[in-house]
Formats: structure tokens, C-alpha cells, sequence
């Protein structure tokens, strides 16, 4: 039960439904999920282990915000990884691109049908994809280990709904130059992919905080008066 608890609350936070920052109800969420509040306690303390939720500053449970610097130091990592291996698979000649190319349009399509969570899913899967493609075990293991974070990114940028279809022709982009074997160039789209996503995301980020510290300050304000 507190594994499939955990797993249901992992998910609401990996594709935003609860959003970050949002507070966790336990006789609300145990309610929804018709458990007890026993395993909802449990999952929070496993999901607090993995660093996506934390103890709010006036008691309890709440999703762990986005923090700009460590968003940035995790696209770094993407950053570099990344361009490495679409650079390595573009030198190699047995690179099947066919499932890649079933993946962007499937992408393509859920962006028309506004459905958010299955863009996200099929966005997790065109870059994980692409891992298990170079069959290099231990990058995937160091960004396996990372890509609930990087999930919770996809989230956040793909909320945009400008954004949205921009990534699926930066995919074509990048597949585009594996298959013609120009190593150069799919790590210069690859790295532009990333970078792109970072600024979007770091720019949201901004305006959030931007919007909580005036109305931080307007209440104050009004606290005075």
C-alpha cells in the first residue's frame, strides 16, 4: 500500500499536478487515494529522501520548490551528457532512428490533443531513449538517478504552450543530424535543446518568484495599514 501510495504521489508531483511549493493535506490526499493516513506519512518520508518534498517552514509537508541554481546545475550535467552521446551515436552505423521518429510524432500529436502529461512521457522517453541506445550502463544509471528532477523541468517548460511543439522540432533536429552521421552538429542542436529548455524554465522561475515577492510585499503593506 505505502509503494503504491508513494508512487501515485510521486507522479502528481513529476507532472505537476501538484505543483511546487503546493502544500501536502494528509486527511485530503488520504482521502483522494482512500487510504489511511499511515502510508500517505510513509511516502512522504521516502519522497522527502529523493528531495521532492519538504518540511514547510510552519509545520508540515509541502512540494519541494524548483530551485533556480540547482536547475541550472542540473541542465549543465544534461548539457554535457547529452551532447556526448548524440555526437557518439551519430558515429556510429547501426543507430536505428525509427523508434525516435515514432516517438516525435506521437509527441507531435499529443501536443495538438493538449494532453500535457502524455507530451511529458513521450519527452522523458525520446531522451532516455536515446541513453539506451548508446548502451552506455553507467551514464544512464547517473542520469536515471537525476531525471525526476529533469521530469519535474519538463513539467514546468511544457506548461507553456508555445513551448511545447518547439521541442518536438528540436528533437527532428537532433535526429536529423545523428542519422546523416554529423557528429558535430547534432551536439551543437543537442546542446541548444538544453540550453533553450533552461532558459524557459530559469525565465518562469523568475517571474514566480518574482509574482510571490510582490505579493509578499503588498500584504505587508496591508498588514501596516
Amino acid at each position: 500500500m505505502a509503494e503504491t501510495v508513494t508512487s501515485e504521489i510521486r507522479g502528481a508531483i513529476l507532472d505537476g499536478t501538484l505543483a511546487p511549493g503546493m502544500r501536502i493535506k494528509q486527511e485530503a490526499m488520504a482521502a483522494e487515494l482512500q487510504v489511511s493516513r499511515a502510508p500517505i506519512r510513509q511516502a512522504l518520508t521516502v519522497l522527502e529522501r529523493e528531495g521532492l518534498v519538504q518540511s514547510a517552514r510552519h509545520g508540515g509537508t509541502i512540494v519541494a520548490p524548483l530551485d533556480p541554481a540547482f536547475i541550472s546545475d542540473i541542465y549543465d550535467l544534461r548539457e554535457a551528457v547529452e551532447g556526448y552521446a548524440v555526437a557518439k551515436l551519430a558515429a556510429r552505423e547501426d543507430f536505428d532512428p525509427t523508434p525516435f521518429w515514432i516517438t516525435v510524432a506521437a509527441g507531435e500529436k499529443a501536443v495538438k490533443a493538449g494532453d500535457l502529461r502524455r507530451t511529458i512521457e513521450l519527452d522523458l522517453a525520446f531522451h532516455l531513449g536515446l541513453y539506451d541506445a548508446l548502451g552506455n550502463q553507467p551514464l544512464r544509471d547517473i542520469m536515471t538517478a537525476q531525471w525526476g528532477h529533469f521530469r519535474r523541468a519538463m513539467a514546468a517548460t511544457l506548461s507553456i504552450s508555445g513551448y511545447r511543439k518547439r521541442v518536438w522540432s528540436e528533437h527532428a533536429a537532433i535526429l536529423k543530424s545523428i542519422t546523416a552521421g554529423r557528429a558535430a552538429q547534432a551536439r551543437a542542436a543537442s546542446i541548444a535543446h538544453t540550453r533553450t529548455a533552461r532558459a524557459v524554465l530559469l525565465g518562469k522561475l523568475k517571474q514566480v518568484l518574482t509574482g510571490r515577492a510582490v505579493a509578499r510585499t503588498g500584504r505587508a503593506r496591508r498588514g501596516r495599514t
